[in-house]
């Protein structure tokens, strides 16, 4: 159930992160580092502000940085797309960091190609006979393609 004060900090944290993503359109990654840095001191444990101030460290090439913020902030975060790209991002920092076996590690765990949205998404735009629904439930669950 949401209260107001939920909904009121929910706006305030979606209002850091538009500030935030707007200077780093803008090429202003300092800005966009000591606004997550100010919200980091209100919301100390919310794997957005960790995450948000993680993505624009490793923007500016401060990744060990990064990466502790990342390590620290994905196991808390709910939220899957955003799971997703912290991974992903997580795969390039360690190899800039000469992390080679962590990198490989976490890019071997990352989901399949067949599973994206990419891929599914199309397919079910598509006129499917049960047969070909079947097939392609048959591809994800076994990795069969027939």
């Amino acid at each position: 159930m949401y209260t107001e004060g939920t909904i009121r900090s929910e706006q305030t944290r979606y209002n850091i992160h538009k500030t935030a993503t707007e200077f780093q359109q803008s090429g202003d990654y300092k800005s966009a580092e000591t606004v997550y840095r100010d919200a980091l001191l209100r919301y100390p444990n919310k794997p957005d502000m960790m995450l948000g101030l993680g993505g624009v460290l490793a923007l500016q090439g401060k990744s060990e940085e990064a990466i502790d913020l990342m390590e620290k902030g994905l196991p808390l975060s709910i939220n899957e797309k955003q799971k997703a790209t912290i991974r992903a991002a997580l795969c390039f920092l360690y190899l800039k960091c000469g992390k080679t076996e962590k990198a490989g590690a976490l890019a071997a765990s990352l989901p399949h190609i067949r599973e994206s949205r990419e891929v599914i998404q199309p397919l079910m735009s598509k006129e499917m006979s049960e047969e070909e629904i079947n097939r392609q439930i048959k591809t994800i669950l076994l990795g069969i393609e027939n």
